[in-house]
């Protein structure tokens, strides 16, 4: 019995071709590994030249104490203020606002920015007065919303949305402005409609954007929260920062801004990591 050759290369090819596409793939996830950690070690190494350069400039009384903490002293504030009884509830008075005003400035943006892209009456409509209300800085508005919602949570949350929802509206309309006509001519050649078109090409195209929008919107909610504490609040981080400054803790001032900026990273890592699973495709 003979095996016929113009059967057995093409089968070898096939194999070959496959083991070198899965030996690339591995390397590109190497590479992409090695990039990752040493992305790592050189956050990891600033912050380790920071410390020292702190500390240094706090122990030869180059800045006076009122002026920057030194290291030591904000971490033994950090404990004290963690381990103190009105810690937590301001902490989750904060949370709270910061997490309605994200969710409620992200949802709002992602809705007028599916609106406005999809139907020209609505950005004919809409879209100009949209673009009028970012002229003014957001924080001239927070004595207004106090004046109308009162100094608990809803004037903070209203202000976070107001500061987070922009970023996210012009984002998910940028991102779904920006897929090639003649795509959209494709789709609807195949009799796609306009919701099947927004599904499997649109949304797609947008969603690296979008996801750039919520990262931003996050960000800005948080601040939008801190500022509407500063201006008027009887709780939160922002209160006791307020409240503290104002006593010349400034150790304590600046543990509460490091918790606060470490629950923000946290966050926007989280956000990061979401992202990669729900844009796989740009993976490696």
């Amino acid at each position: 019995m003979t095996i016929d050759a113009s059967v057995v290369h093409p089968a070898i090819e096939t194999v070959q071709h496959q083991t070198s596409i899965e030996k690339h793939l591995a390397q590109e996830k190497s590479r992409a590994l090695r990039k990752r950690i040493t992305n790592r070690l050189l956050a990891a190494g600033f912050g380790v030249f920071v410390l020292p350069v702190w500390y240094a400039a706090t122990a030869f009384e180059w800045v006076h104490a009122l002026i920057i903490p030194s290291p030591v002293d904000t971490f033994f504030a950090a404990g004290r203020v963690m381990s103190a009884d009105y810690f937590l509830a301001n902490a989750w008075v904060t949370i709270s606002e910061i997490l309605w005003g994200f969710g409620l400035g992200l949802a709002s943006g992602v809705v007028f920015g599916v609106a406005v892209a999809m139907f020209d009456s609505v950005r004919a409509t809409i879209y100009p007065y949209l673009v009028a209300l970012q002229a003014p800085p957001k924080i001239v508005l927070a004595p207004i919303f106090i004046t109308w919602f009162g100094f608990d949570e809803p004037s903070k949350i209203a202000i976070a949305v107001v500061m987070s929802f922009f970023p996210m509206f012009l984002n998910t309309l940028t991102g779904l402005s920006s897929v090639d006509p003649n795509a959209v001519k494709l789709m609807r050649s195949l009799t796609c409609g306009r919701w099947q078109t927004f599904r499997y090409l649109l949304l797609p195209n947008a969603l690296p954007i979008m996801m750039t929008g919520v990262k931003l919107c996050w960000t800005l909610a948080v601040l939008g929260v801190i500022v509407g504490e500063f201006v008027g609040a009887s709780a939160g981080i922002g209160y006791l920062i307020y409240a503290m400054n104002f006593q010349l803790d400034i150790a304590g001032v600046f543990a509460l801004i490091i918790l606060l900026s470490l629950f923000t990273v946290i966050v926007y890592q989280l956000i990061e990591w979401a992202e990669a699973k729900i844009i796989f495709w740009k993976q490696v």
